[in-house]
């Protein structure tokens, strides 16, 4: 028997390496890290004059949003080409506004940098080359700070572009991006400047997400608790993966009369707990384990699968020819969607066997009722509770399992345990089944700090946003935070220090040290 935890032993993003990055890979973001503090740093300087460029911004915007995770080279040159004809127009809009001689040494820096990066061969060169000067010159700690610093950005990055999607901007949050994007630099005494740009960045991210989710329930009505299926139907399915609901919605009326049914995956099962998409016939139910288990789950899906945009799935070891995506960032054999033309997916859809006889699959109970859950919450505390335990959500491996457990077990009477995960049969014990709304679990968090109690929030596991989460309850609402094992692509061990050491934020480690660290302090 591995010695793996048990959620990864048929796991096949960890069995087979594919929550990793390549080297080739890491290159490439490396130099397109460069372009992006360069053009930021002159699209700041232009907002100090209040001009804005809308090219530049939604190029800002998806470069920094695809800067991690399976990158091609045709995506790379991609941006590349759309940075190397926007810089330059910037740039001398600045020169014309500002009399710096800084604006001469960045002229021809970006020249350099143009000229280095014309061939992939170059640009490769050319990231290994800032890799292993890096290495020599800036304190892991200080590496690490860089790269939370990228993940805030991705994150923020991504839920503006959602935002975006339903036709609504939110201020200063593209003035928080450039900011954090300006923060990356190789000044070993900077540690103090990239920590506050990396508060301000996930504070804004969560501000995003509560716009977000407004914009959501104005379309799609309030939220609220549903039944999800997994129960898959015999005929031609297509496969939604991602967090975007709004392409949900575009995909559905494009399906319209098609016969053709939809299955959800991942984050896109939360679209199932607003009612206008109870309207979709074809919208069928969930179906796969998530994107720790893509590989097995796409594999095993009859038909064509969409990634929406900034899915977090490294497909590299993949099969081809049934998958696309509406993201500018074209992963390599995956076929880009534009202009909401789904045609090559119907095409693939009725070419493909589809579900032969389907399965019966048990159905799964999400969403809550926020009154209702405060309304618990505060008779609790009446009755004399001193502290929360938060159980984030996502939880899928014994290991965790029987780690609460062994919580639930070590815990008084006096704790009161709040679970967007597993679900105990416990008098101090509420049960949220928030499943992938992160968001929902940090606004009932929000409200539960009203009641005074000291809080501690436990995240098994890591999605996209969780590092941006993680910050902001630790530092902005003052939770105690505790991480499980993360898949490598979103936290290392190395990360994972340097969190405890900047914003303490800890690993979790077995239950009893956990229980005595937190209620001895």
């Amino acid at each position: 028997m591995s010695d793996l935890p048990e959620k990864f032993q048929y796991d096949s993003c960890v069995s087979r390496g594919i929550c990793s990055v390549s080297p080739r890979t890491t290159a490439l973001v490396i130099v397109l890290v460069l372009y992006l503090k360069l053009t930021a740093k002159y699209l700041l300087r232009l907002s100090e004059k209040n001009i804005e460029d809308s090219e530049a911004k939604e190029l800002v915007l998806n470069a920094s949003a695809s800067s991690s995770y399976e990158f091609s080279e045709k995506s790379f040159f991609c941006f590349v080409s759309k940075f190397k004809e926007i810089l330059p127009r910037i740039i001398k809009n600045c020169s014309d506004l500002f009399e710096d001689d800084f604006f001469k040494h960045e002229k021809i820096a970006s020249s350099a940098l143009f000229q280095e990066t014309d061939n992939i061969i170059d640009a490769i060169k050319l990231g290994e080359k800032i890799i292993k000067s890096t290495v020599s010159a800036i304190p892991p700690a200080m590496r690490d700070l860089h790269q939370i610093l990228l993940v805030i950005s991705r994150s923020l990055s991504i839920n503006l572009l959602n935002l975006e999607s339903f036709g609504v901007e939110f201020d200063g949050g593209f003035s928080a991006l450039l900011t954090l994007l300006d923060s990356i630099d190789t000044d070993e005494n900077s540690a103090g400047k990239i920590k506050e740009s990396i508060l301000k960045g996930a504070k804004t991210d969560n501000e995003v997400m509560a716009k977000l989710r407004e914009a959501q329930e104005e379309r799609y009505g309030k939220q609220g608790i549903s039944e999800v299926s997994y129960t898959t139907t015999q005929g031609k399915a297509v496969l939604v993966v991602g967090s975007n609901i709004r392409e949900l919605e575009t995909i559905l009326e494009a399906l319209k009369g098609k016969n053709i049914d939809v299955y959800t995956h991942d984050d896109m099962m939360l679209a199932h707990t607003f009612p206008k998409f109870n309207e979709y016939n074809a919208l069928k139910g969930q179906f796969g384990q998530g994107v720790e288990n893509c590989l097995l789950d796409f594999a095993t899906f009859p038909g064509p699968i969409i990634l929406t945009g900034h899915s977090l799935h490294n497909i590299e070891n993949l099969y081809r020819g049934r998958l696309f995506t509406t993201d500018i960032n074209l992963p390599k054999g995956v076929v880009q969607i534009k202009n909401d033309d789904y045609s090559a997916v119907i095409e693939s859809a009725y070419e493909s066997k589809g579900f032969k006889n389907g399965r019966v699959c048990e159905s799964v109970i999400i969403g809550y009722d926020f009154d209702t859950v405060l309304e618990k919450v505060k008779i609790k505390v009446a009755g004399g509770i001193k502290r929360i335990f938060a159980l984030g959500s996502d939880v899928y491996s014994h290991e965790q399992k029987s780690y609460f457990e062994k919580l639930v077990k070590l815990a008084d009477r006096n704790t009161l345990f709040i679970s967007f995960s597993y679900k105990f049969e416990l008098d101090n014990f509420i049960y949220v089944n928030t499943c992938f709304d992160k968001y929902g679990m940090i606004k009932i968090l929000n409200e539960v700090r009203r009641f005074g109690i000291p809080v501690t929030v436990f995240f098994p596991e890591c999605g996209r946003s969780t590092l941006s989460e993680m910050i902001y309850l630790s530092k902005c609402e003052e939770f105690k935070i505790y991480v499980g094992k993360c898949i490598p692509i979103i936290l290392n061990p190395s990360l994972i220090q340097t969190l405890d050491w900047v914003f303490g934020i800890k690993s979790m480690t077995t239950a009893r040290q956990d229980w005595e660290d937190i209620t001895s302090s």
